[in-house]
């Protein structure tokens, strides 16, 4: 008897061991209480693994999948965080007294968050080492707000993602901030009339999948999105058995399918939470399977699999996207423009085998819809592209978690930046005066890439303006002074009696912004001055350094500037090749200095400027040049190796 024991335990033993087994833990109240349980990712072998006389609930597993962390009543009054191992030995309390801390979620940085005081409304989110000590407090809600609705870690544990309840909405949104609580949360989501609660994310740090209840239609839905911009992945609607009030969600091994835990059609036991079972779906909503079938209620599947790392920091590019002067990060690089166009966000995802990390910084916005935006200076935009990169205060005074300071990069020195039209000169100017004031004086860009970039400012009277232009950006680009019909049909250098006037509204630095951000161009009344007119042509630039500075060759270890610019001077806002249609030959994209690659793209539709960062063409010479670190030969050449949207 003793002897077919022992076989037993040992088959079972071997069994948890089998590839396939042993994969995921929940919560089931098919004992009289909640208790945590085990089984294989297809259902199988289910078993309870805390064996206790009080309630259990919301198991995460460690960063190594060989800890499970939970919440239990066991040593009450209060609910309380305990660690054990996988097969429920050895159980430790980390945390101790009166109220409810529950849902513990263990990040890479080995840190735990929990939610505390739960279930009493304003709920804060705290954290801890794993050995329950260096207690501190993460969020810190409103009176009338509670973080009770989920959080996870993500970016090595540098981040949290959390759902926040709004009593005045009665709705649950997410927010990030840094996971050291240094900074104000951020909403990522603007969907309404829906609750978002539930967000997890995936092993590999790629994804968030969240529960997204719609107060509309009392429908619940999975949403999945890239963490890396919050751009949508897809959306499940769980089919039938399947109904709605999730409670549980968590990726599985491999990140390429979902662990749900929702009220099931065919238990009509009551209360509400008896009628839970878990499945597992695809992460394009196909492929459900259902896992646990009883009516006690099972809830809060999360799998036990190891957090997986991205390719080494080293081999990856993060790249800072900067949009232009009056289109958000979304319409910059989101979604297609024009027909026939498309954008950077479905170029990567169309291929996902780039080891390109997107971050798509989000600017204000200028136009006669944004009046809060008329002073803002583009100096101002380059002390945001200076947080984002480097970390620390940005230009409203906000602390922000700079790309090189996030746990996933250390050991990378270095960012790519792209930048269209405005964003490109803003770019420019935090490589000219910003770059290095926080690390030492360090080169932090490897690549510059340009895309219809005003180089050397905007031309047009549709571009610059009366002469009481509010936009303060708009006046830097135009040189502070207007144009008129005669200024442009006078050629580059030969304004003569058709110089254009000085704004009205100018204040100090307008006239004289691009002159700083490129090394000359003061303008001068006579036309063969030393001003403007060097932009003509080729120019004869007496320092082309100037105008991109750090760069390399010339550097070894500096920049490489590309700068994309539409072919013939299609582009009625910055040209191209030749200065045209402005007597201070600001229509020119070209950039002078020698060292840079300036490439012409072809086919742009029209409009030309608003379609250029949509143009497949202009892409992929981008994507080209971020993956190899240098320009390609041709156009041609660039597209050939990748796919298309």
């Amino acid at each position: 008897m003793r002897m077919r024991r022992a076989a037993a335990v040992l088959l079972l033993a071997y069994l948890f061991a089998l590839p396939g087994c042993a994969r995921v833990v929940f919560v089931s109240e098919r004992d009289g209480r909640p208790q945590i349980y085990r089984m294989t990712t297809t259902g199988a072998w289910q078993t309870n693994i805390s064996h206790n006389g009080n309630a259990d609930h919301f198991p995460d597993v460690s960063p190594d999948a060989t800890r499970i962390v939970f919440s239990s009543l066991r040593d009450g009054p209060g609910e309380n965080i305990y660690v054990m191992a996988t097969d429920g030995t050895g159980v430790t309390a980390l945390t101790s007294g009166t109220g409810q801390r529950v849902m513990p979620r263990w990040g890479a940085n080995d840190r735990i968050a929990f939610q505390y005081p739960a279930f009493h409304g304003n709920a804060r989110i705290w954290s801890m080492n794993s050995d329950g000590t260096d207690l501190q407090q993460m969020t810190s809600p409103g009176a009338n707000e509670s973080d009770d609705g989920g959080h996870d870690y993500y970016q090595a544990g540098a981040m949290l993602v959390f759902s926040r309840y709004d009593k005045g909405t009665q709705r649950r949104v997410l927010y990030t901030l840094p996971a050291d609580g240094s900074a104000t949360p951020a909403r990522i989501t603007t969907t309404q009339n829906v609750s978002e609660t539930l967000p997890v994310i995936s092993h590999d740090g790629a994804r968030l999948a969240y529960r997204e209840f719609d107060h509309v239609d009392q429908t619940d839905r999975i949403r999945v999105l890239k963490v890396a911009d919050w751009s949508p992945v897809g959306e499940i609607s769980l089919p039938v058995p399947a109904d709605r009030n999730i409670s549980g969600l968590d990726f599985a091994a491999g990140d390429q399918r979902l662990y749900v835990s929702v009220q099931t059609a065919d238990v009509t036991a009551n209360p509400v939470n008896i009628r839970q079972e878990v499945f597992s779906v695809a992460l394009d909503g196909s492929d459900l399977r259902r896992l646990t079938s009883n009516t006690a209620g099972d809830t809060w599947p999360v799998a036990i699999s190891a957090l997986t790392r991205q390719p080494a920091v080293a081999a990856r590019v993060p790249v800072l996207f900067v949009h232009g002067h009056s289109g958000d990060a979304v319409e910059a690089w989101q979604q297609p423009a024009g027909t026939g166009t498309t954008s950077f966000a479905a170029a990567l995802q169309a291929n996902p085998s780039l080891a390109i990390d997107p971050f798509f910084l989000e600017l204000p916005v200028h136009g006669e819809e944004h009046p809060e935006s008329v002073a803002r200076s583009i100096a101002e935009d380059a002390a945001d592209i200076l947080a984002a990169i480097e970390g620390g205060a940005d230009s409203s005074g906000n602390a922000q978690t700079g790309i090189l300071d996030m746990p996933a990069y250390q050991g990378v020195e270095r960012v790519a930046i792209v930048g269209y039209s405005q964003g490109a000169i803003s770019s420019r100017y935090y490589l000219r005066n910003l770059m290095g004031t926080r690390r030492n004086g360090a080169v932090t860009v490897s690549e510059f890439i340009a895309l219809a970039a005003p180089n050397h400012g905007a031309g047009g009277t549709f571009t610059c303006g009366t002469a009481d232009q509010p936009d303060r950006s708009a006046r830097e680009l135009c040189a502070g002074r207007t144009a008129t019909i005669a200024s442009q049909l006078a050629g580059c250098g030969n304004c003569g009696f058709v110089e254009p006037d000085e704004f009205s509204t100018n204040v100090s630095g307008d006239t004289t912004f691009l002159t700083a951000l490129n090394g000359h161009g003061n303008f001068q009344t006579t036309p063969d001055g030393d001003g403007f007119e060097e932009n003509c042509g080729s120019g004869g630039v007496s320092v082309p350094a100037a105008e991109a500075p750090h760069s390399r060759p010339t550097r070894a270890d500096g920049v490489l500037y590309f700068n994309l610019y539409a072919a013939g001077n299609a582009d009625l806002i910055v040209g191209g090749q030749t200065s045209s249609a402005d007597c201070l030959g600001r229509r020119m994209a070209r950039n002078h200095a020698p060292d840079v690659a300036n490439v012409e793209i072809t086919g742009v539709p029209a409009e030309v400027h608003s379609n250029f960062p949509h143009h497949w063409p202009a892409i992929c010479t981008t994507l080209y040049a971020l993956v190899n670190h240098a320009a390609p030969a041709t156009q041609a050449a660039a597209c050939s190796e990748f796919t298309a949207p």
